[in-house]
């Protein structure tokens, strides 16, 4: 005797949504990993966005229907959702998703590629647009940004950190037109290389960009963007690109908007230097959004709270920082000595004046605003017995 349909189903619940899977459906693509960042994606547009405003929200690349449903079940504010994909076993869990919360007042799916469904919504335009493809998003951002409302909001999720950390710098250039540098800092590379693609993009199209929060706490690359239709913010954002020497020796960095400047030995060690670019160099976060993410966690329904309060923690703390974290690791590996905990590392560089904080992006992460040579000088102090010397 076959079993009975309804023991060939399995429920999964995320926020306040629910997704039935069937044997059917086993093919459609759900990461259980990714829940954090769509609890994410519910706390921005919830916090960020006026309750009295209503939005229009699309979700192009949906695959199982999860990140449109949290939209319309947690968002109090969104209208309508309209989720598309192009793979019909995709189409047909998500419209069963939509079908399984009630939510066919709010939330429709449509069959299509993702730009023709993002261009064909270019009258009426979406308050917020979520590219979560498999791998890069960059291949929709024109599409997307002509379908964004004039104050509305593009987030983009790039799971190709390959590419985008410069473990794959021919990959890298080919998709977002950026030649990238492998640093310890890989992660907060991968996003400033992500946002520069989007600005560059934007530029074109007389659009302005401004990073309202980004962050990248597993294996992608996360922002959030207000779009502006203004061609003097355009022209702001464009000159907000530019490009980073680094020196893989002795870690230090350095900033400039013009290829003119660039020099090929470090100054300090006299190593070779590496150059990437163009990427974002403004900044990554605005602070009202954070608080305003911050007071409106404990409303999110997730398991995963204390990890976002204090991935929210962090990037507050983080968000008037220097740009370009170091990594206890690497300054150990660049000194020859031990690596300092980081609680230690933040206790030295404070009371020697400067300024440090933890990043969200590395657990051995810190910024600061000491250079390279001094951060290497006071941890080595107090960093004990050099690698050299061990027996």
């Amino acid at each position: 005797m076959s079993k009975s349909p309804s023991k060939l189903e399995s429920i999964v619940s995320e926020g306040k949504a629910r997704v039935s899977f069937s044997l059917q459906s086993a093919s459609v693509f759900y990461n259980p990993r990714m829940s954090l960042n769509r609890d994410l994606a519910v706390l921005f547009a919830a916090s960020y966005f006026s309750s009295v405003r209503e939005l229009r929200v699309c979700d192009p690349t949906t695959a199982s229907g999860i990140r449109a449903a949290r939209y319309a079940l947690e968002v109090p504010n969104v209208s309508r959702v309209i989720a598309g994909d192009r793979e019909a076993d995709a189409v047909q869990l998500a419209s069963k998703t939509v079908s399984f919360n009630r939510l066919g007042d709010k939330v429709s799916v449509v069959a299509s590629d993702a730009n023709l469904l993002l261009l064909s919504q270019m009258d009426e335009r979406f308050d917020i647009i979520d590219l979560d493809p498999f791998g890069s998003p960059a291949p929709f951002f024109e599409s997307a940004l002509r379908a964004t409302t004039d104050g509305g909001i593009l987030a983009a999720t790039a799971t190709d950190m390959g590419p985008l950390s410069g473990a794959r710098p021919a990959a890298c250039t080919r998709k977002y037109g950026v030649r990238p540098v492998r640093t310890e800092f890989e992660k907060e590379m991968a996003v400033r290389i992500l946002a520069g693609c989007l600005v560059n993009i934007a530029g074109r199209l007389e659009l302005g960009i401004t990073m309202k929060f980004t962050h990248a706490t597993d294996h992608y690359a996360r922002l959030y963007a207000l779009v502006t239709k203004s061609r003097a913010a355009a022209n702001e954002c464009s000159s907000r690109l530019g490009f980073l020497e680094y020196c893989p020796n002795c870690l230090t960095r350095r900033v400039m908007y013009s290829l003119d400047s660039i020099t090929t030995k470090c100054e300090r060690c006299n190593s070779k230097i590496k150059v990437g670019g163009p990427i974002w160099l403004g900044s990554l976060w605005d602070n009202t959004t954070i608080e305003s993410m911050i007071q409106h966690t404990p409303t999110l329904h997730s398991s995963r709270l204390s990890e976002i309060q204090k991935t929210l923690a962090y990037i507050q703390d983080e968000a008037e920082a220097q740009p370009f974290y170091y990594t206890t690791d690497a300054v150990a590996k660049a000194t020859k000595t031990n690596p300092v905990s980081i609680p230690r590392t933040l206790d030295v560089l404070k009371r020697n004046g400067f300024l440090a904080s933890r990043t969200h992006f590395n657990p051995s992460g810190f910024r600061t605003n000491a250079s390279a040579l001094e951060v290497g000088s006071l941890l080595c102090g107090v960093s004990g017995v050099p690698q050299a010397e061990k027996v």
